[in-house]
């Protein structure tokens, strides 16, 4: 009885959790959004839903933030920000599968994305420093098993030699070991430790991820779609993804990238994506993920 009562209590507190995420300032943009796709959602092509998503004028130009959630982290505890006052890279990526996919199911309520927002950004969908996964590899590899993305790599690249393997060879330490130029780990011995337990988890299961070299982008790019994540393997220690944004296709075929930029200090579509990834500079190469239609 008790333990009943308190998944209940528990089913509770998420829910006014997710009712009170998204602040009143962000309603018109996220009803801007909802008003735009939502009526023509359950026709709409799932590539085309997530790429209208992802460069919705609501959403292009908001203000590039680091870290944006340790913003509001008090301790291990973290309230849930759904707002679009800033992004990084990965809560940009989050974003946008939130709402693509809580519009795709007919979900259009703020208090229906910032739940699936949740479930995408917490281990268990109850928020939390600790339960955040700090490395987008470990994200995305839940995500996998979730169900909600599709791994793409190893099926994109088709010839073996197109392909790397990327295993930590001194295992995941580079944001413990960067603690002192993170904010949100200054002299916060409470998160460094989640963190520091997170590397160590993944470090033990390192058996090493398939990507696509840098050199062999160019060869394989036409197999990418509208909404697929590419994400950038890191040639950095101790760190195994350095950046991630999501494939926008034009009508003339031509590849671009919707990121949260740190270099343009805003969320922007980059107009050539090879271009782009030529520039970027600390990357091996990439790993794709290709979201799943959730109806």
């Amino acid at each position: 009885m008790k333990a009943a009562l308190a998944f209940v209590l528990s089913l509770a507190s998420l829910a006014a959790t997710a009712a009170d995420a998204l602040p009143e300032r962000d309603r018109p943009a996220f009803d801007a959004i909802v008003n735009t796709l939502a009526p023509n959602a359950a026709t709409l092509e799932w590539t085309a839903l997530l790429q209208a998503t992802a460069t919705h004028p609501s959403l292009i130009g908001a203000p590039y933030e680091a870290n944006p959630l340790d913003r509001d982290a008090r301790g291990t505890a973290e309230p849930l920000r759904a707002g679009f006052d800033g992004f990084d890279c990965v809560t940009y990526v989050e974003t946008v599968l939130a709402l693509a996919r809580s519009i795709a199911l007919g979900k259009t309520a703020p208090a229906d994305y910032a739940a699936e927002l949740v479930h995408l950004r917490y281990r268990h969908g109850e928020p939390g420093y600790c339960a955040r996964q700090h490395y987008f590899g470990d994200w995305a590899e839940l995500q996998v098993a979730a169900g909600v993305l599709e791994e793409v790599t190893t099926a994109m690249a088709g010839d073996p030699a197109h392909l790397a393997v990327l295993r930590l060879t001194h295992g995941f330490d580079f944001l413990s070991r960067n603690a002192a130029k993170t904010p949100g780990l200054t002299a916060a011995a409470d998160r460094l430790h989640c963190v520091r337990e997170q590397e160590a988890a993944l470090s033990a299961r390192d058996d090493g991820s398939a990507y696509i070299r840098a050199t062999s982008l160019p060869k394989i790019v036409n197999g990418l779609k509208p909404g697929d994540l590419i994400a950038w393997v890191a040639d950095v220690p101790g760190l195994d993804i350095l950046h991630v944004g999501i494939v926008v296709a034009r009508p003339n075929g031509r590849l671009e990238l919707a990121q949260a930029s740190k270099r343009e200090g805003r969320v922007l579509v980059s107009p050539d994506l090879l271009r782009y990834a030529a520039s970027l500079r600390q990357q091996r190469g990439v790993r794709v993920f290709r979201p799943r239609d959730p109806r």
